[in-house]
């Protein structure tokens, strides 16, 4: 999906990762532009996660360039990158289980740049996700797996955000619970909000998504567009590296 594929929001160019001198990420270059869903897939251990880490600096990482909208990341720590406008939603949610629905969710209104428009933002998480307006005093450790990732990308998004990355969100969750979140990206990205996702579901992303990107062994090896998602000899070489 693409609201504006002329506005170049995130640009990663070179960029490397390795733990203990052994590389994950190799030369990877690949760019997101504004209202685009751009996914990445790749058989496990391909260094998926580890290029959202290392474009966030999460991880050690080098990179010819890593910028946001022509801001330079590269020397940013990871909060700095999230005010900077990049919100990660890591795999396993992360919410705070105590605290209550609300009170995650206003967390994540501490990484906004600009408080105006805080209120009609809640108001669309609420639409996008409206269990978590019918749940908002419950404590969020109460809510199922599928309602704590609703969770997760709300309070993301009440970052206001200029790019949403997203690692694996549907591992874990029920078939309805995945087509939420899915609708809800392209909903995001509708509203004009870049979204960068790692995910397991090779076809349900190439599908969605303006592209996905192939990753094997840290490298790009592959660039497939939706008219992909149905060649299904094509995704088993995509996804499993077969």
């Amino acid at each position: 999906m693409s609201l504006d594929n002329t506005e170049r929001v995130l640009m990663v160019s070179g960029l490397r990762v390795a733990y203990g001198g052994i590389p994950a990420v190799s030369d990877l270059s690949f760019h997101v532009n504004a209202g685009e869903m751009v996914g990445i897939i790749g058989p496990n251990g391909a260094g998926k996660s580890s290029t959202l880490l290392g474009v966030v600096n999460a991880v050690r990482s080098e990179s010819a360039e890593t910028s946001l909208r022509g801001v330079d990341l590269r020397r940013m720590a990871p909060e700095q990158v999230a005010r900077a406008g990049l919100a990660l939603v890591t795999e396993g949610h992360h919410i705070f289980g105590r605290l209550s629905v609300r009170d995650n969710l206003r967390l994540g209104s501490t990484a906004r740049r600009d408080r105006r428009g805080l209120a009609d933002d809640l108001r669309w998480v609420y639409e996008l996700f409206p269990i978590l307006s019918e749940f908002a005093e419950r404590p969020a450790g109460l809510l199922s797996g599928g309602q704590q990732q609703q969770l997760a990308i709300g309070r993301a998004l009440l970052a206001a955000p200029t790019l949403l990355a997203l690692d694996e969100p549907s591992l874990g969750l029920s078939p309805t619970a995945v087509d939420t979140v899915f609708a809800a990206i392209e909903s995001i990205c509708a509203r004009g909000t870049a979204v960068l996702i790692v995910e397991q579901r090779a076809q349900q992303t190439v599908a969605t998504a303006t592209r996905t990107y192939v990753l094997t062994e840290g490298r790009i090896t592959m660039t497939l567009s939706p008219n992909d998602a149905d060649d299904s000899a094509l995704l088993m070489k995509a996804y499993l590296g077969s």
